[in-house]
């Protein structure tokens, strides 16, 4: 394995069914997910909240529970560091799309085929979407007959409050959607820190994504 492994934490913001114009993909790439691993709960303490012991540190906040105040700490703090940022935005159109494993996958292949040529040996940590085991599995089949024959690939679908990696690839989700969506000026903190980003238009994603399964 020439290329290190590195680590991948992935989640989305916005919804596949409802008819709104977009839905985005964030990745939070790192070779060194233990030094992201208490971010949110530091940057919790740091802007005066309080996490309670009977829950836990990593399952506290979202994008979408958090003020902009914790926002804006967790962003700053996440630009600091040594991970890689990417993003997919997909145009919707006001379309309201099919939460299908297939859909899923071919939108997670498209966030992913941004970076894997430079990482492709990666352990994807991703946001457990579905709960069935055969949906998982259509998910996990589709994307690893779209991956580099070059690397190795593990996929783990997780609960975001037991993974600081996806709970920050939250953060970004949903600051990047919010970025295009209303213009958020949360976005300008981790702007730099965006490797690649791309805003595609749903058919196109999905007619060559479909074509490379057939």
């Amino acid at each position: 394995m020439d290329q290190p492994l590195v680590h991948i934490g992935l989640d989305e913001s916005g919804s596949l069914t409802a008819a709104t114009p977009l839905f985005t993909l964030a990745a939070v790439v790192t070779p060194r997910p233990e030094t992201l691993r208490n971010l949110v709960k530091r940057a919790a303490t740091s802007s005066g909240k309080h996490l309670k012991r009977r829950r836990r540190a990593t399952g506290e906040f979202k994008w979408s529970n958090a003020s902009r105040r914790l926002r804006s700490e967790v962003l700053t703090r996440l630009s600091k560091t040594d991970a890689e940022l990417f993003a997919l935005t997909v145009n919707k159109e006001g379309r309201r799309l099919e939460d299908s494993p297939e859909n899923y996958a071919i939108l997670v292949c498209g966030l992913l085929s941004l970076c894997w040529d430079t990482f492709p040996n990666v352990a994807l940590l991703v946001d457990r979407h579905f709960t069935s085991p055969a949906q998982i599995a259509a998910v996990n089949t589709f994307i690893y007959r779209q991956w580099p024959a070059a690397g190795v690939l593990s996929v783990t679908h997780v609960d975001s409050q037991r993974s600081p990696l996806v709970q920050l690839a939250d953060f970004v989700a949903g600051c990047v959607y919010s970025g295009r969506q209303q213009q958020d000026e949360a976005f300008r903190l981790i702007e730099g820190k965006i490797s690649a980003a791309s805003v595609e238009q749903w058919p196109h994603i999905k007619e060559r994504w479909g074509r490379k399964t057939k």
